[in-house]
């Protein structure tokens, strides 16, 4: 199922669009600044299933006579417009079961479900009572790993699941036939048992704003291992809105997608988490990390990656080290410490002489550039024949490609810029050839 959402005009909201493939069975983290839409978003997608939510969860006073949301859902289209009758959004489209029963959306307090269920709870009390003091109930242990993980604690151990007509309902048994009722729990508790809940259900979307309001720090770093183990388990798709910047740092690449307000809409654009960290909180970093020997080296790599590639999806930081077994040292040691960043998110390129050494052939992500080094093969090139470096230079006799480097660039005779742009323009099928190495390391992989 695909479901694409055009909003307009409501509440600031001039035109935000958005679409989800549900047959991708992933998490979906949604980040925007404050304002932005997220909010109206998510309304947006319970509308389809609770075509009075706006009413609901909303002040009349967000509409204009022109707001309305056009919904396609695999390619089936339904309009909600704006009705001055009930001063909210309505339709004359019906909206299959088949739609209705694959939504379902946690919206923050005071409209969550989780709160509308305090009044089933108490209303099931006598009946979870009961079934306590006879023993007719089963501990549900996947719900008990979940917990007890989230937490890094056991004391979910005496979680029970006990079944009130249709409903299952959750507690933590003491002594004595007591107990505490799930909503008798802390708030990111009884939070993450709704979710468990929502996910049992098997509802293809299931759509939680605000997921980390409720949680702790330590809590949200676990909470996305297990969320995208249950999305592939039980063929769902979770959708969240967050602020964390602990929960986002654990999401993977193609997770993270941030709101973006542009000159067209507001809509959904993938991002990494470096770029979230620098928009939304203003923390510079970086996704990827690109080490060197020298700053030679570096300024060739700056160059071929703003000719080849301008717009990355990651953010990156190219470091020289100096020599390429300290390069390449420095990188394996990294693997071990991760004091940059993960080891599959830094690579190390070296010049090209470096091609035959140990500490290349014998680690995974060390590259050469396709030349010796920048000024061996300028030397190479000026004393091969190059007319146009005979040109530039005039004669030279008798310099290694240190000192030759040297002259050309203390005398003015060429930049470092406009030997790099030599080389490059020379040795074009090379280098991008070479580039091919950041087609994957700075972008999403294509789906």
């Amino acid at each position: 199922m695909k479901i694409e959402i055009e909003i307009n005009n409501i509440q600031h909201v001039s035109i935000l669009r958005f679409d989800i493939d549900l047959s991708l069975n992933k998490l979906t983290c949604l980040i925007g600044k404050n304002g932005i839409g997220k909010t109206t978003l998510i309304k947006a997608i319970q509308n389809l299933r609770f075509a009075d939510t706006f009413a609901q969860t909303s002040q009349p006073g967000i509409f204009r006579a022109d707001s309305h949301i056009k919904y396609l859902v695999d390619e089936i289209p339904f309009t909600f417009t704006y009705d001055p009758g009930i001063r909210s959004l309505n339709s004359k489209d019906v909206i299959p079961d088949i739609i209705k029963n694959n939504i379902d959306v946690e919206l923050p307090m005071p409209y969550g479900q989780r709160f509308s269920f305090f009044q089933t709870l108490t209303k099931a009390d006598p009946d979870i009572r009961s079934n306590i003091v006879m023993g007719t109930h089963e501990g549900p242990a996947e719900l008990i790993e979940f917990l007890n993980y989230i937490y890094s604690t056991t004391k979910f151990n005496n979680l029970v699941q006990i079944k009130v007509k249709r409903n299952l309902y959750y507690c933590v048994l003491l002594e004595e036939s007591r107990y505490i009722r799930e909503d008798y729990l802390s708030s990111g508790e009884y939070l993450l048992i709704s979710v468990y809940r929502k996910i049992k259900n098997r509802c293809k979307l299931i759509v939680i704003d605000e997921i980390d309001i409720s949680l702790d720090a330590a809590a949200q770093t676990r909470l996305a291992t297990k969320l995208r183990s249950f999305c592939a388990t039980y063929k769902v798709n979770i959708l969240f809105t967050t602020h964390s910047l602990a929960l986002m740092k654990t999401l993977n690449d193609d997770e993270i997608f941030y709101l973006l307000d542009d000159s067209t809409c507001v809509r959904p654009i993938p991002a990494s988490y470096s770029y979230v960290k620098s928009i939304l909180f203003g923390f510079k970093g970086w996704d990827r990390y690109i080490l060197t020997e020298d700053d030679l080296l570096q300024k060739l790599l700056e160059h071929l990656l703003g000719k080849h590639h301008p717009k990355t999806h990651f953010q990156y930081k190219i470091i020289y080290i100096g020599g390429g077994s300290g390069v390449v040292d420095l990188m394996s040691r990294n693997a071990k410490e991760e004091f940059f960043a993960d080891q599959k998110n830094v690579i190390s390129i070296l010049d090209g002489d470096q091609a035959k050494e140990k500490h290349v052939k014998n680690y995974k992500n060390v590259y050469c550039i396709p030349f010796e080094s920048v000024e061996k093969q300028l030397h190479s090139d000026y004393y091969g024949g190059s007319g146009f470096l005979e040109n530039a230079i005039g004669k030279v006799q008798g310099l290694d490609n240190k000192k030759l480097y040297k002259h050309v660039t203390r005398n003015k005779l060429m930049t470092e810029a406009q030997v790099i742009e030599y080389l490059c323009t020379t040795y074009a099928k090379e280098t991008e050839k070479f580039m091919h190495i950041f087609d994957e390391f700075l972008y999403l992989p294509k789906v």
